[in-house]
């Protein structure tokens, strides 16, 4: 890495450092927060329904829902879609960048019945059968237990609701991770899946080429030290007060919007395609949504490790009672077997092409489809203007094309 990248990842760091002290950060109390979620999906004069799900090991999740259109053209035998999203995100990912330009919308408007996930930790999924988010206890997870508890409890929630035996699913980034994580230790849930999206997937990322991110990755010695001494275990929660100072200080108009952009691109990649100005606000109203420091923790793990492995607790000990070997298993990848469709953006700066592809040789036992749409970053595949014709619509006619035969059948 060149020294001028080295420089702009200092820079970025010592951001996410006050970022992560911004008000809401530290323990204490936390301003209630609207529902952006369903405030986003309302203002589209559409239902919005808000489920709760409680998982295996305690936490108490919620679900945005919206309901399939009451249209006698919309065929009854389309099965649900699941939407997942990635690190840092949440439900309002899908929703944000309103009619005509989000994937929950989109999937509405083609009659679909659209759930849409939240995992442990972020805005609308604080909750715990025993714990208390001020408690440190409740921070002990990466995305390994969103994949293991998390998931499985989401899906099998929607199909219960849904008295359906299958269901669609999209991941963007950590949700593909959460999913291959899954079907890895879990392959009968193969079975509850029809197909699946991966947008911009995660599993290896040797190749990775986001400065800060590999900043971090190499320096994660010190970066957990820093955490341990300032008490921290929650990263970038969403706060009334974080969510009016981003939309104020990344509005279009402001003369700080240059350096918003900037530190988005340095995370996820430089677009060919500039973000619409009017929409970042937008994005900022549901993200950040706060995240576990083991998230990122464990993706620094790939980052140096080169594996799609479990969490590595740095001590041979605690690996040999947890997995009974002195260093974390891979994940089994030929476990999973879906029929996958595989998007990645040539100037993605988390999701490298060599990874994909290595990720793509892995998934062995999986019908795989893999889409390269040149010029776009990570989040590309959620916001950019062109994603409904160039990924959504392709997404859709899958889905379409699986249901319809099912009928036939």
């Amino acid at each position: 890495m060149s020294r001028g990248w080295e420089f702009y990842g200092e820079i970025v760091v010592v951001v996410v450092v006050i970022a992560v002290l911004w008000p809401g950060s530290v323990r204490g109390q936390r301003t209630p927060l609207i529902d952006s979620v369903c405030q986003a999906v309302q203002r589209q004069q559409l239902q919005c329904q808000v489920h709760r799900v409680e998982t295996a090991d305690g936490y108490r999740l919620s679900l945005h829902r919206i309901p399939a259109p009451q249209n006698r053209r919309c065929p009854q035998q389309l099965r649900p879609f699941l939407l997942m999203h990635g690190l840092l995100g949440s439900a309002g990912d899908f929703v944000s960048g309103g009619r005509g330009r989000s994937l929950a919308l989109e999937l509405h408007a083609r009659c679909f019945d659209v759930w849409l996930a939240n995992a442990r930790g972020t805005t609308h999924s604080r909750g715990h059968r025993t714990l208390q988010t001020s408690d440190a206890r409740f921070w002990q997870f990466s995305w390994h237990e969103i994949g293991i508890y998390d998931l499985p409890a989401i899906v099998d929630y929607v199909l219960a609701r849904t008295n359906r035996r299958q269901l669609h699913y999209v991941g963007h980034s950590q949700g593909t991770t959460v999913l291959l994580v899954l079907l890895s230790q879990r392959p009968e849930y193969n079975a509850r899946f029809a197909n699946a999206a991966l947008m911009a997937p995660v599993a290896f990322l040797q190749h990775l080429s986001s400065p800060p991110l590999r900043l971090l990755a190499r320096d994660s010695s010190m970066a957990t030290l820093l955490l341990n001494k300032l008490g921290l275990h929650e990263l970038l929660p969403a706060t009334a007060l974080t969510q009016v100072g981003g939309q104020f200080f990344c509005t279009a108009s402001r003369p700080t919007y240059a350096l918003c952009t900037l530190f988005t691109s340095l995370y996820v990649g430089f677009s060919d395609y500039p973000l619409d100005r009017s929409i970042l606000p937008r994005i900022l109203e549901t993200t950040p949504a706060g995240i576990s420091r083991g998230q990122l923790q464990h993706f620094g793990q790939l980052i140096n490790s080169g594996k799609f492995q479990q969490y590595d607790y740095r001590s041979p000990r605690l690996n040999t009672l947890r997995y009974g070997r002195t260093t974390p298993p891979s994940y089994q990848l030929a476990n999973v077997r879906l029929q996958l469709q595989i998007f990645h953006g040539s100037r993605d700066a988390l999701s490298s092409l060599a990874d994909v592809q290595r990720l793509v040789r892995e998934l062995r036992n999986s019908a795989t489809q893999m889409y390269q749409v040149p010029g776009y970053n990570n989040i590309d595949f959620l916001f950019a203007s062109s994603a409904p014709q160039v990924v959504f619509q392709r997404i859709i006619q899958q889905a379409w094309q699986l249901d319809m035969a099912l009928a036939a059948l």
